[in-house]
């Protein structure tokens, strides 16, 4: 999702509830990029090649900024990017939940549908993590 002034505006004004809950599951791929841009290494694996990133101590996102934007937007995870459009599974077959965050009112049809889009291409293997399948 393209970043306006608008969307920092309100990811600023927030407290970042989609960066202090529970941290997206990311592939071997994702990990690679992140690391490749020289930043530092939170990431703690869970199985096979599906990786998370590990919280700080008040459950936040190591990445996130003082001024609640992400040090590592260029290349953060795929999940993070479609916020706050979520994948599930069910009955074998891709749904999206539309979380109501403060930056869902700024989206356009076209966002939602550019989000889905994009979160087509995120594995199963990844988004069955998400949930604890």
């Amino acid at each position: 999702m393209p970043v306006s002034i608008d969307f920092l505006k309100v990811c600023k004004a927030c407290d970042t509830f989609c960066c202090k809950q529970r941290l997206p599951p990311i592939s071997i791929k994702e990990k690679e990029e992140i690391l490749n841009m020289g930043n530092e290494n939170y990431f703690i694996p869970l199985k096979d090649d599906i990786y998370t990133i590990k919280a700080l101590e008040n459950g936040s996102c190591p990445y996130l900024k003082s001024d609640n934007t992400c040090h590592i937007h260029n290349v953060k995870p795929d999940l993070c990017k479609i916020w706050p459009i979520v994948p599930r599974i069910k009955n074998n077959k891709k749904e999206y939940i539309v979380i109501k965050c403060p930056i869902f009112p700024l989206l356009s049809e076209y966002d939602i549908k550019n989000s889905k889009k994009e979160a087509e291409k995120i594995p199963s293997e990844i988004i069955n993590q998400l949930w604890n399948i």
